[in-house]
């Protein structure tokens, strides 16, 4: 098989795991349709993280600090984020999920990850060991790629 060859199979395989990953969000779309995309992003990393800085968030997003106050102050208006100051520094606030969004998180992540381990279900041990070893390979030379 040629590289090129490799590529168009690779690029179907990621096709059609994108596919199933959509009509699994489309599931998802009871727990968070009044978000856009950026404060879903927010809400799964304050919630994978637990209490974060808006650096952090930033950082994560890829957004400037600026556009972070602008989405925290949307997610704290829907209710679904509290800011807290450090009592050592009052420059540094921490963002973290309120009740109600800690419980559409966790509801979503636990779905999510029925949806990930049915996936993974069709390799054995040995097979996911591997395709989780090929991923992180995959992302760590992405983000080394885009320090770039």
């Amino acid at each position: 098989m040629t590289v090129e060859d490799k590529l168009r199979e690779i690029t179907k395989c990621f096709h059609a795991m994108r596919g199933a990953a959509k009509r699994h969000d489309k599931k998802q779309e009871r727990f968070f349709h009044s978000f856009n995309h950026q404060e879903l992003h927010a809400i799964v990393y304050i919630g994978d993280s637990g209490a974060s800085r808006m650096s952090d968030i930033a950082d994560n997003l890829q957004l400037s600090l600026s556009s972070i106050t602008g989405l925290v102050d949307k997610l704290v208006a829907k209710k679904m984020v509290r800011r807290i100051r450090s009592t050592e520094d009052r420059r540094i606030v921490q963002v973290v999920l309120s009740d109600e969004a800690t419980k559409l998180y966790k509801d979503a992540m636990s779905q999510h990850m029925d949806f990930v381990r049915d996936s993974l279900n069709a390799l054995t041990p040995h097979e996911q060991d591997q395709l989780l070893s090929l991923f992180k390979k995959i992302a760590t030379s992405m983000k080394d790629r885009r320090r770039d």
